[in-house]
């Protein structure tokens, strides 16, 4: 009976085994398709932009694994079922709990994978993905010389539309929109610096130009343009404008002759969900300790405008701790879902009992995109903006297809 059993966990072991790397293989082609499309309509060419597809394909693993064993969970066994396997199965005394077995053999390995990577690798491939600096250099010298077109200097919404292109560097026509602190350089010019991070409250700023120079300045890792015949129209607040628009703001215009943008190439500098996991915790201890040496020094004041600015910096480094917090668990809860995935496609596949094998997966499937996704997704927003402790709100997804999966377990279990 052991060897019996032994060859029916081979068996479906291979096809476990089988049908994940099609799943894996069918959704990295998939995405690949997506991210092709999105960089080439980015204005990059292929040559250009292979590097950046390649990690953004091995970072995508973080949620294409999971998938893949719910793909391969329900498509196995619901064959097994369709093809009445099962029925055979049951006949020759082996309980429903019995053949799970093969699926926790490649689950656990999955999920441990998964863990290992996100804690180490995908965070480096996440941070190569995001620095496109390295690529534009590169691009500059690539684009030559053509007609209408567009450039992506940075992660963060700053494209450059120009009609026509000269020497890879030398724009005609060109129309800029992007968050940027405008002031006057060091050399008397106007000049503004596009910021990496935005609110989403205040609106772009609009230039348009009649030509424009590219170049890259190695020293301050900043990408320079420079316009001539310029105007820009800069939003004005409710406060400082006595036109404001329906939204509160408005649009103010100012002419020049001269005006340089600096688009900032980060490639040293690192978000928090870009630190491996060990880093980032390190990171949290940190600001756990600035947030009680501010308290401390608080408690030893009276003075108004020091504690004033001391709570702003004390909201700051809560923010970043719950930020770190929800990337740790996000981390855990996306390699966690491998089991629960593979625990919800199975009883699935059984309870069914279809003659279409693609049925269970498709229930699965809308069980984790109804269930699990928001409820993982909106509780790291819920937990960055209200504190409460990620390892409820982020894990919640999980708790939640673990219930059902055991629910469904028990009734497999009752009808025997």
């Amino acid at each position: 009976m052991s060897r019996y059993f032994g060859a029916l966990d081979r068996y479906l072991f291979r096809e476990l085994l089988l049908n994940f790397f099609l799943g894996l293989m069918f959704l990295s082609l998939l995405v690949g398709i997506v991210f092709a499309m999105k960089a080439v309509d980015s204005g990059y060419s292929i040559k250009i932009i292979l590097p950046w597809l390649i990690d953004s394909l091995l970072y995508s693993l973080y949620f294409t694994t999971p998938i893949s064993i719910l793909i391969s969970s329900t498509l196995s066994y619901g064959r097994f079922v369709a093809d009445l396997e099962y029925t055979a199965a049951m006949a020759s005394g082996i309980t429903p709990t019995r053949l799970f077995v093969p699926m926790q053999l490649l689950a656990i390995p999955v999920a441990l994978f998964l863990m290992l990577t996100q804690s180490t690798i995908l965070p480096e491939l996440q941070h190569r993905k995001e620095d496109i600096g390295r690529f534009l250099v590169k691009q500059l010298q690539n684009l030559g010389n053509g007609k209408q077109g567009q450039l992506q200097l940075d992660n963060h919404g700053g494209l450059v539309h120009w009609r026509e292109i000269q020497n890879g560097k030398n724009l005609t026509d060109v129309f800029i929109q992007k968050q940027m602190n405008i002031g006057r350089g060091a050399d008397g010019v106007a000049s503004a610096v596009a910021t990496t991070s935005g609110s989403g409250e205040t609106p772009g700023t609009k230039i348009r130009a009649e030509r424009a120079q590219l170049s890259v300045d190695d020293v301050k890792s900043m990408i320079r343009l420079t316009l001539n015949k310029v105007e820009v129209s800069f939003p004005v607040s409710e406060a400082q404008s006595d036109k404001p628009d329906f939204l509160g703001w408005h649009h103010e215009k100012i002419q020049l002759d001269r005006f340089n943008i600096d688009f900032p190439i980060n490639s040293e500098s690192r978000r928090l969900n870009d630190l491996p996991t060990t880093e980032l915790q390190i990171a949290i201890e940190g600001f756990k300790d600035q947030e009680k040496a501010l308290r401390e020094q608080i408690a030893s004041t009276d003075d108004p405008a020091f504690i004033a600015s001391s709570n702003a910096a004390i909201r700051t480094a809560q923010k970043s701790i719950r930020k770190g917090d929800t990337e740790i668990w996000r981390r855990r809860a996306m390699a966690l879902s491998v089991i629960s995935f593979a625990l919800l496609g199975f009883p699935l596949a059984l309870l069914l009992k279809r003659s279409q094998k693609l049925i269970p997966f498709f229930f699965s499937m809308l069980t984790v995109l109804v269930l699990f996704f928001p409820l993982t997704y909106g509780g790291i927003q819920f937990s960055r903006a209200t504190g409460y402790p990620a390892w409820i709100t982020v894990m919640s997804g999980n708790y939640v297809i673990l219930l059902i999966s055991c629910g469904l377990l028990y009734r497999v279990r009752a009808r025997g």
